[in-house]
């Protein structure tokens, strides 16, 4: 009987020990912080959309550059148009087109991420695909702020199409390429606009 207690002893203080050099190896039994995510800057082509089909006449320009920001040379894209009412739907545009490597990395990637030098107008990044036919393509809208500098972040399940769009499925892998936009109405407004972006990057 006595054996018997002595050996229960020397399990549960085993038990114990082991228990007492998990959690000290653990920090106390807490998760590890995740490794911080990867960002690619890709290689993109943009350029301004300049012909519609539908009587729009509202203009885009881009112009590509190399400045100093913060101590750092950015790459950086400036775009201004001006939006007009010809058509009630009327808007500036800019396509933006990833070479093959960057393309794949869109087609998986969880983000897009960026910097903005704003005008306080509204913008919208849209993901054309394929599946969709009626142009309501998936879409993110973001905001800016006069003069000042910030950090956009569009997470890919975010995007969403439009409320009149006939409400077709998201194909990430279908992505061929960005559009950039500002509109009449609620997105943006009538008028001249201009914004500088840099830092342009995918988180996979």
């Amino acid at each position: 009987m006595k054996k018997a207690k002595k050996f229960l002893s020397f399990v549960l203080c085993g038990a114990i020990c082991a228990i007492l050099l998990l959690t000290c190896s653990t920090g106390g039994g807490a998760k590890p912080e995740p490794a911080e995510a990867v960002t690619v800057a890709g290689v993109w082509e943009w350029e301004p959309i300049t012909v519609f089909v539908d009587g729009n006449d509202s203009t885009c320009f881009v112009t590509l550059a190399e400045e100093v920001i913060d101590g750092q040379t950015a790459q950086t894209i400036s775009l201004n148009g001006t939006v007009t009412g010809t058509v009630d739907h009327g808007e500036s545009q800019a396509k933006i087109t990833p070479d093959e490597e960057t393309l794949e990395l869109l087609r998986t990637c969880t983000a897009i991420s960026f910097k903005v030098l704003g005008d306080g107008r509204s913008y919208i990044l849209r993901l054309p695909t394929d599946v969709v036919k009626d142009w309501g393509f998936h879409m993110n809208r973001f905001n800016t702020t006069d003069g000042e500098v910030e950090e956009i972040f569009l997470p890919i399940r975010s995007f969403r199409q439009p409320d009149w769009a006939s409400g077709s499925p998201f194909r990430q892998n279908q992505i061929n390429y960005i559009e950039f936009t500002t509109r009449n109405n609620k997105e943006g407004g009538l008028g001249d606009w201009a914004i500088k972006l840099w830092d342009f990057k995918l988180h996979m």
